[in-house]
């Protein structure tokens, strides 16, 4: 089961936290788009796991209505996720509690929620099928008068494995893109590196139609490097107008 759960971490699919039984570290930065910054702090042992995740919206100029300015503030955002894995049955089932901190200017919120994750492996085929339904929660004290829901997302993902290479598929449902997919794999040229690439389709809303290389919007391609128990992983994904996307990734054990 070792090598058949490290797509499935806490931050994908919370039932991949039932095969996980040997200490699996990650951290993960992304420089977005307008000078935005993500970030991501993972573990998971035991069918057990712990994840972290930050936005940093960088400066934003403070203007009214007539476009006068104001000076600068800022937007940020924190999640801490801590989640459990077990059998019921032969699947894989996990289920994570969140904390969400929200900051907007002199504003704040808080919410709570969780998340839900179904997990089936064929061993002989070496193909895994999964379900979660993600933000299942609501704010707690919003930033106005008005408590609303988080934003869900359903996702029903497949991934076949090819000795050290993989292609997945996802049927995304999300509240705020609408209804989507999203294809990947990585392919093994040696032992130790992998190629990596991947479209999602919800991302095509990101397209400002000022590039005739617009319609690539969405594909994020890269590669991995893996040395023992450690793996580093590097992302770019193109967005042109809008700016580009490069993301880092160091996991240990898995």
């Amino acid at each position: 089961m070792k090598n058949q759960n490290k797509n499935y971490s806490i931050d994908y699919n919370p039932a991949g936290l039932a095969f996980s039984f040997e200490p699996y570290y990650s951290i993960s930065y992304l420089n977005y788009i307008a000078g935005t910054h993500l970030g991501y702090l993972g573990y998971e042992n035991n069918q057990l796991g712990v994840g972290i995740h930050y936005l940093y919206s960088g400066s934003i100029k403070k203007t009214d209505a007539l476009g006068n300015e104001y000076g600068n503030f800022s937007a940020s955002f924190l999640d801490l996720n801590v989640g459990k894995g077990f059998f019921l049955g032969e699947f894989g089932f996990g289920i994570t509690i969140k904390g969400v901190y929200e900051n907007i200017d002199t504003l704040y919120s808080l919410g709570a929620g969780t998340d839900l994750g179904l997990l089936y492996l064929f061993p002989e085929t070496e193909v895994q099928l999964g379900l979660s339904i993600k933000n299942i929660g609501i704010g707690i004290k919003p930033f106005t008068d008005k408590k609303e829901s988080f934003p869900y997302e359903i996702n029903l993902a497949g991934v076949k494995r090819i000795d050290d290479s993989w292609i997945g598929l996802d049927l995304v449902k999300n509240v705020l893109q609408g209804t989507g997919f999203r294809i990947g794999g990585s392919y093994a040229v040696t032992e130790n590196f992998n190629i990596n690439a991947s479209y999602n389709s919800l991302l095509s809303s990101m397209k400002t139609g000022s590039s005739g290389f617009d319609f690539v919007t969405g594909l994020i391609i890269g590669f991995s490097i893996k040395k023992g128990q450690l793996q580093i992983s590097y992302c770019y994904a193109p967005y042109f107008d809008l700016g580009q996307g490069h993301r880092l990734t160091i996991s240990i054990g898995g």
